[in-house]
C-alpha cells in the first residue's frame, strides 16, 4: 500500500494539471489578499482572525475545484492504463479509496499550505503580524469538513460516471462565488466569516472579539460526518476485490 500511495502522489504532483493549478490557486490568493483582505473583513483588521478566516474561506473553492479536477482522473480512461501498473499490489476497494482519498488530501493540503504562506507573508510584510497561531484551528476547521465533503460526494459521483464529477464543478463556483451562502452552513466559509463580525458587539480594541459559533460548529460536524459517510456508503456497496 505505501508504494501504490507513492507511486499515486508523485504522479499527481508532478502532473501538469497539479502543476497548473496550484499556481492558479497561489495567484487567486494573492489577488484576495491585496484586494479585499488588506481593507480588512467586516470592519475588522486585515491580520484578524476574522479576516484570516474569511480568506480561507475566499480560496477554498477554488483549491476544492482543483481537487474535484484531480479526482476525476480516477475514473476517466487513462486510470485503466495506470492500472496496469500498479496491478501487482491488488487491495481491497476500500484500500483503493482511502489511498486515493489520502493522496488527494496530501495534494489539497500542499494548496492550503502554499496559500497560508502567501497569508503569512502579507500580513509580514504589510502589517508587521506574525502571530499566526491562532488562525489555525479556525482554519482547519473550514478546511477538513469541507475537503471530506466535497471528496466524499466526488467519489459517489464518479462512481456513478466521471462526468458527474465535472458537473459537481459549476455547482462548487456558483456556491463559492456567485450565490454563496452567508450563514451558519456556508460550506466553504467565506461568507459567513464577512458577515458574521457584524452581528457581534464591538470590543475595546475597536472590532469584535473572535469567538466559534456553536451553530457554525455543528454544522462543520454535519459536513465532516456526510462527507466520511460517503466515503463508507461508496466502500459499503463495493466489497468485491479490485486493483489500485
Amino acid at each position: 500500500m505505501t508504494k501504490v500511495f507513492g507511486y499515486e502522489l508523485k504522479r499527481l504532483l508532478t502532473s501538469g494539471l497539479f502543476i497548473a493549478m496550484l499556481a492558479v490557486n497561489a495567484v487567486f490568493a494573492w489577488y484576495v489578499l491585496t484586494t479585499e483582505i488588506i481593507e480588512g473583513i467586516a470592519y475588522t483588521a486585515p491580520f484578524s482572525v476574522w479576516s484570516s478566516c474569511a480568506f480561507i474561506g475566499k480560496t477554498l473553492p477554488i483549491s476544492i475545484i482543483t481537487v474535484l479536477l484531480l479526482q476525476a482522473g480516477y475514473y476517466g480512461k487513462q486510470q485503466k492504463r495506470v492500472e496496469i501498473l500498479t496491478a501487482s499490489a491488488p487491495m481491497t476497494y476500500a484500500q483503493t479509496l482511502l489511498i486515493r482519498t489520502a493522496v488527494l488530501g496530501v495534494c489539497f493540503l500542499i494548496i492550503c499550505l502554499v496559500d497560508s504562506l502567501l497569508g503569512a507573508v502579507f500580513f509580514a510584510v504589510f502589517f508587521g503580524y506574525y502571530g499566526f497561531g491562532a488562525f489555525i484551528l479556525p482554519a482547519l476547521l473550514e478546511m477538513i469538513p469541507c475537503f471530506l465533503f466535497a471528496v466524499g460526494v466526488g467519489h459517489l459521483a464518479g462512481r456513478l460516471h466521471c462526468s458527474l464529477i465535472y458537473v459537481l464543478l459549476p455547482v462548487v463556483f456558483i456556491a463559492g462565488f456567485v450565490g454563496g451562502v452567508s450563514g451558519v452552513f456556508d460550506l466553504f466559509g467565506g461568507g459567513f466569516f464577512s458577515s458574521y463580525p457584524m452581528t457581534l458587539p464591538v470590543g475595546p480594541d475597536g472590532e469584535p472579539a473572535f469567538v466559534i459559533n456553536s451553530v457554525w460548529l455543528a454544522a462543520r460536524m454535519i459536513y465532516l460526518l456526510a462527507g466520511t459517510g460517503a466515503i463508507f456508503i461508496n466502500i459499503a456497496t463495493r466489497p468485491k476485490l479490485t486493483r489500485a
